[in-house]
């Protein structure tokens, strides 16, 4: 559109609106919607491009499960984001903001909504998401890909200086007739459109919009009721918001609604915002949308259904095959059935199978050829989409695997954090500097449960630039963190140059990443150890000087009175001490008395007088 758009009628305007409309259209109907088309058929399991026509129809749906390995991959909960200062004058705790963009994100359902981009970013290799505030919160619409245009000179890197951008969409003069808005001379509530007596029900004929195809591709059609809609142009520019019905009325116009925003607080220099996020796959540098993941293996896709099906065409052949019968029995052809047992007056040979060739082993190894390339192509191994691995893969073999294809998620990841998550993350926070200009008690949810803040928006003043971590990126630095503390744990675990209580502190810290006073909640009070220590020295016999040299049955008692089960070696030991008594008290009679005398007989003293001689 031309500048100076006040010095021009509204027919001018319209036809303006409309022919930009039509650029971005024309832009993309060369190629880029067929390809949309084509992909969305992919993944829906319906043939685009069948090289052999058979009798079975069979779709191998590896374009589902890419896509859908990919989103469960990257979507499903709600990523970390964490605002940073920018200037060093600026406040460093961003917890009550970080928290803002947590409660913003839980209020609109963002995660159902972020599942629905992340699946158009890979499936169309694009993925467009509207953003307003509404009241006292931003809310998110996702914006269907076919009905987004933009000015098309620009790129995916470069899609904010567009000289405009906007959707369509389908509705009911009833349901614009039925919306309010507060004027802001008078504070009372007008219609927000205007000019809906000039327009006629009914959509202009030309393009259809994303979901009128989809329906075709899903045989629906529309009731009478429902089709008597109108089609609306959202048309932005930094400066102006325009409203146009079926191609012919303005209903709605306005100054672009952050700049009007930026006046009313007294920004200088206002300038005006897009609310829409360009989300584009492997984005260049030139081109306007991105790659999709179902891209480079469209083709090996189509080989593949094709082999399938001729696969089975062949193996229904072997099983029902087609006959041949000897001319001269022709008239037997209308009595001749397919049923067992049937007896034919034929000569032998005379109704026979018709003879083709065997099916080649090598079929069956092409297709398995052909579902590897794939999974190279889109670095999705089987292990990864939850398949068991093919033949004596080692467990070393599939760690292998799955870290070379992490180190490609590992970049997807990255693009996603620093693309479109990133934006939405820096719009909120405009926003929020917008809107939010007075203090609010803002919910806060940590690990000690939910709690209740004021936010102060002179507290963060200036720009703030947001860091997002998906759930992938969340896992693989705690999987990280804990195999670097086990590590260090294995490694230092009984030094003496390391203190045992800190180390495992820090563990238990780390490795389960608990606050330092949960972490010290768990941990044994040195005092107490010191203590337990004690009472253990003097409770347990054994540490007693005496215990040593006591005979086994006062040890026996020292045992019990302590509160411990004598040992049942202490029996032997009374017993063996017994014998050792009686050994000794053997001895000490032998002494005194021939080794000959009998127990029990006094010894006989030799005769005193002289020997006889």
């Amino acid at each position: 559109m031309a500048e100076n758009t006040e010095k021009k009628t509204e027919a001018d305007l319209v036809e303006d609106i409309v022919e930009d409309f039509k650029a971005s259209w024309d832009y993309c109907a060369g190629a880029w919607h067929n390809e949309w088309m084509n992909f969305y058929k992919l993944y829906n399991s319906e043939r685009v491009n069948v090289a052999y026509n058979g009798i079975s129809d069979t779709f191998v749906p590896m374009s589902y499960s890419t896509i859908e390995t990919l989103v469960a991959g990257t979507s499903g909960d709600k990523p970390i984001v964490e605002y940073f200062p920018t200037k060093y004058e600026q406040s460093a705790n961003t917890e009550v903001l970080n928290s803002l963009f947590s409660y913003y994100w839980d209020l609109d359902h963002w995660t159902n909504k972020l599942v629905l981009h992340n699946r158009n970013f890979f499936l169309y290799g694009t993925g467009v998401m509207f953003v307003y505030w509404n009241i006292d919160h931003p809310e998110l619409q996702n914006i269907s890909l076919r009905d987004f245009f933009i000015d098309p000179i620009v790129s995916a890197i470069n899609y904010q200086n567009a000289s405009y951008m906007g959707h369509r969409f389908l509705t009911s003069k009833e349901k614009l007739q039925s919306e309010q808005i507060i004027d802001s001379k008078t504070g009372e509530l007008v219609p927000k459109y205007k000019n809906l007596d000039k327009v006629e029900t009914g959509q202009p004929e030309g393009e259809q919009t994303e979901k009128q195809q989809q329906d075709m591709f899903m045989g629906s059609t529309l009731s009478e009721e429902a089709s008597d809609q109108i089609e609306v142009l959202c048309y932005w520019t930094l400066d102006k918001v325009y409203y146009v019905a079926n191609r012919s009325q303005i209903i709605y116009e306005s100054d672009n609604f952050f700049k009007q925003r930026q006046q009313f607080l007294g920004v200088q220099n206002p300038t005006g915002m897009y609310p829409y996020i360009l989300d584009a796959a492997s984005a260049t540098e030139s081109q306007l949308y991105g790659r999709s993941a179902l891209q480079p293996m469209a083709k090996p896709q189509e080989l593949l259904n094709d082999l399938t099906n001729q696969n089975i065409d062949a193996a229904s052949w072997a099983l029902d095959p087609l006959m041949e019968l000897d001319p001269q029995y022709q008239a037997y052809m209308d009595k001749i059935k397919n049923v067992t047992g049937a007896v034919y007056p034929f000569k032998p040979g005379s109704l026979q199978a018709v003879q083709k060739p065997v099916i080649p082993s090598a079929v069956f190894n092409e297709r398995t050829n052909i579902k590897n390339e794939i999974r190279e192509a889109t670095a999705i191994d089987q292990v990864l989409r939850g398949g068991s691995a093919s033949g004596d893969t080692t467990a070393t073999e599939i760690k292998a695997q799955i870290a070379s294809a992490g180190k490609r998620f590992d970049m997807v990841v990255s693009e996603m954090e620093n693309g479109g998550y990133y934006r939405l993350a820096k719009l909120v926070f405009q926003l929020v500097k917008l809107y939010v200009t007075t203090e609010t008690m803002m919910r806060v949810v940590g690990k000690g449960g939910v709690e209740w803040q004021k936010f102060d928006p002179n507290q963060f003043q200036g720009d703030y630039e947001p860091r997002v971590k998906l759930k992938s990126t969340i896992e693989n630095d705690k999987q990280r963190t804990m195999r670097n503390v086990k590590e260090m744990y294995t490694a230092l675990l009984g030094s003496p140059f390391v203190d045992q209580t800190a180390l495992t502190r820090l563990v238990i810290k780390r490795a389960f990443d608990l606050e330092p006073d949960e972490a010290d909640s768990l941990m044994i009070p040195a005092e107490k150890l010191a203590q337990d220590a004690q009472a253990k020295q003097e409770s347990n016999p054994k540490d007693k000087p005496t215990y040593k040299d006591a005979p086994p049955d006062i040890r026996a008692q020292m045992e019990q009175k302590a509160g411990y089960q004598p040992s049942v070696t202490h029996e032997g030991g009374i017993d063996a001490l017994a014998t050792d008594q009686m050994n000794s008290q053997i001895q000490g009679i032998h002494t005194i008395m021939p080794n000959d005398t009998p127990m029990g007989v006094a010894p006989q003293m030799p005769s005193q007088g002289p020997a006889n001689g």
